[in-house]
């Protein structure tokens, strides 16, 4: 998995231009790649728009190899300098790039050999929703957040079937949230809101170690893919700190 991190230049923009910047992307790909990611209902990348130390910052994660290939070489490219916004009409500077990465192994090696933590802090960067049953579900179901975990590293790595109705109901019930500070809030998306939280959440897990390992592993994950619905266009964008009683 690789993220690449852009610093831009405009301060007015926010998550609420992430479709705007879902568009740009889909600008400096190939129409290839375009095609093939509009025929998928698991996005094997995310991206969103966030601010941090008054730095306006674009994250753009990609969560395989192909990924990896078609959408942040190009990005990386010392063409890519700049981007408008066209129905704003907006002329945005690309700063500043960097560029981390995880391997995938290296979650699993975490998941042997690491002393797992049993209490995480989890802050929700973006507006974060669910959807069940047709509705949309905005606030932290932690059912619903494991459930969409699972679901998302099951669509990128076909070999491991993360979704175990088993596991996930063992996350669920022993999982607690402790504290949170959490606002609901509207995502604009193609003329509709979608009704949404951001804030942060502290998970305890009452569970054995093997539980606390697999529930540090799919956050680990979600920092990447992000979690619930529209993550492809800027939801769900999650930040994850073991240990929250530091």
């Amino acid at each position: 998995m690789k993220r690449l991190v852009m610093r831009l230049s405009d301060a007015e923009i926010s998550y609420k231009n992430s479709s705007n910047l879902q568009g740009v992307l889909f600008e400096n790909i190939s129409k290839d790649y375009a095609e093939f990611l509009h025929t998928q209902q698991r996005h094997p990348y995310s991206q969103f728009i966030y601010k941090e130390n008054e730095k306006l910052l674009w994250c753009v994660n990609a969560l395989n190899d192909d990924a990896e290939r078609e959408i942040i070489e190009p990005l990386l490219s010392e063409s890519f300098r700049a981007f408008e916004i066209k129905k704003q009409n907006k002329k945005i500077q690309v700063l500043e790039k960097e560029v981390f990465e995880v391997r995938h192994q290296e979650l699993v090696t975490e998941f042997y050999n690491l002393e797992p933590e049993h209490i995480f802090r989890i802050e929700f960067i973006t507006p974060t929703a669910f959807k069940q049953r047709g509705k949309y579900i905005f606030y932290p179901d932690l059912r619903l957040l494991y459930q969409s975990l699972m679901n998302k590293y099951s669509g990128i790595l076909a070999e491991m079937e993360m979704l175990d109705e088993d596991i996930l109901e063992m996350l669920a019930e022993k999982s607690e949230i402790k504290k949170y500070r959490l606002k609901s809030v509207l995502f604009p998306l193609e003329g509709i809101s979608i009704p949404a939280f951001h804030g942060n959440i502290t998970i305890k897990i009452n569970g054995a170690d093997t539980i606390a390992a697999y529930a540090r592993m799919l956050f680990r994950f979600g920092g990447f893919s992000g979690v619930g619905i529209k993550s492809a266009m800027g939801m769900g964008a999650l930040k994850v700190q073991g240990d929250a009683k530091k």
